[in-house]
């Protein structure tokens, strides 16, 4: 796992987080009907204000898994599918994929507790369903992208950074085709045309929202599907060996 980063700084960012979660603590308390919220005053119970916080404690546990999952691991993908040979490229894309995913998971989640005990403040539970299905999805666009940056990194091999800004370029097309899914026809697509371009939204990095549900019939085509072009592309050879 240090292809990733040293045990030192695991620790350190453990440690940070779990200093934010004691600011959290401290800086939000019940008064009477209300809850303090670092001096500001956040009505309890109301059930309008608890849509709007779970809504926005959501939207901010999407964007955080999948970021850190993918930033924590795109460097050591990198430096496994630049090997010289195809076989090393192919065992390195399971093996580093799987690795920089774990290191991801961890990251993430240490990332989140500062969240959950925002949540018990302002909701009265740790773990809101909503918010559990918001990490969830955020898994897994965080394993969609590293699949696809993996796939962009065999393409634009002389910079990584920029194959996961492409990544990322994708998910946002993916989020936007969404809507050609659902009002396709109604706008003149013919009905073979919307479901290609389903099939094409469940390929690219997520389009969901963090209260779309989790399907699992979803996953050959949304994860497979990458991991199979990113094997073939695993083929073309390396830049590295190429100079040599």
């Amino acid at each position: 796992m240090d292809r990733f980063g040293s045990s030192r700084l695991r620790i350190v960012w453990a440690c940070v987080f779990l200093l934010l979660t004691g600011l959290v603590l401290a800086g939000i308390r019940s008064d009477g009907n209300n809850v303090l919220l670092f001096g500001g005053v956040w009505p309890k119970g109301d059930e309008t204000v608890n849509t709007y916080t779970t809504s926005n404690l959501g939207v901010l546990v999407y964007w955080v898994v999948p970021f850190v999952i993918l930033m924590g691991g795109f460097m050591g993908l990198a430096g496994a599918l630049g090997a010289s040979t195809f076989g090393e490229r192919l065992k390195g894309l399971f093996l580093v994929t799987g690795l920089a995913f774990s290191h991801g998971l961890f990251l993430s989640q240490v990332a989140l507790i500062p969240l959950w005990a925002a949540a018990w403040k302002l909701l009265g539970t740790p773990f809101p369903a909503e918010l559990l299905q918001a990490d969830l999805l955020g898994l897994l666009l965080g394993l969609q992208l590293l699949l696809w940056s993996a796939i962009l990194m065999r393409i634009v091999q002389s910079n990584a950074g920029l194959a996961v800004l492409l990544a990322f370029l994708l998910k946002e097309i993916g989020s936007k085709l969404v809507y050609v899914v659902d009002f396709g026809e109604q706008i003149g697509f013919s009905a073979g045309a919307v479901k290609a371009i389903n099939a094409l939204v469940h390929l690219l990095p997520s389009g969901q929202i963090p209260s779309d549900p989790f399907a699992l019939s979803a996953l050959p085509l949304s994860i497979g599907g990458p991991l199979v072009l990113a094997a073939l592309l695993c083929a073309l050879p390396s830049a590295k060996g190429k100079r040599a």
